[in-house]
């Protein structure tokens, strides 16, 4: 599990596209698993302090979305992740840029995290005002 929670190390000895290749294919299951277990906390704070935030009979985001939603999320950000190796491949140094997959990584935690953080603010606003939205 510790090894799930460093990030690469600068140091990688690669010299071949296929590496660099092999080297982002190798920490896929690691991105993975971060934007799943945020992806998971995300669709149960809108579920529950979305739904806490909205007068009855309202949905604070559509049921379907809830349902389809997390499926095409999870194909769109391993698309996305394949253009980080893409693009270090096409831009080869010779060795892959770890910043860019920290970034990339960063990039998508918080990008899952938005709907979850909009869903708490709303909450927020609703117990705050006691005014439900919608």
């Amino acid at each position: 599990m510790e090894g799930l929670l460093r990030w690469p190390s600068e140091e990688v000895a690669v010299s071949t596209r296929t590496e660099i290749i092999r080297w982002w294919e190798a920490r896929r299951l690691r991105f993975n698993l971060y934007v799943a277990v945020i992806g998971v906390a995300t669709w149960l704070l809108v579920l529950i302090a979305g739904s806490a935030a909205v007068k009855p009979g309202v949905d604070f985001e559509e049921p379907i979305v809830m349902i389809i939603g997390p499926l095409v999320y999870a194909f769109l950000a391993n698309l996305c992740y394949t253009l980080g190796w893409l693009v270090d491949t096409i831009a080869f140094r010779g060795t892959p840029r770890t910043q860019l997959y920290k970034t990339g990584v960063l990039f998508s935690v918080a990008l899952t995290a938005l709907p979850g953080v909009w869903a708490v603010v709303a909450w927020l606003i609703t117990a705050i005002t006691g005014h439900k939205l919608g």
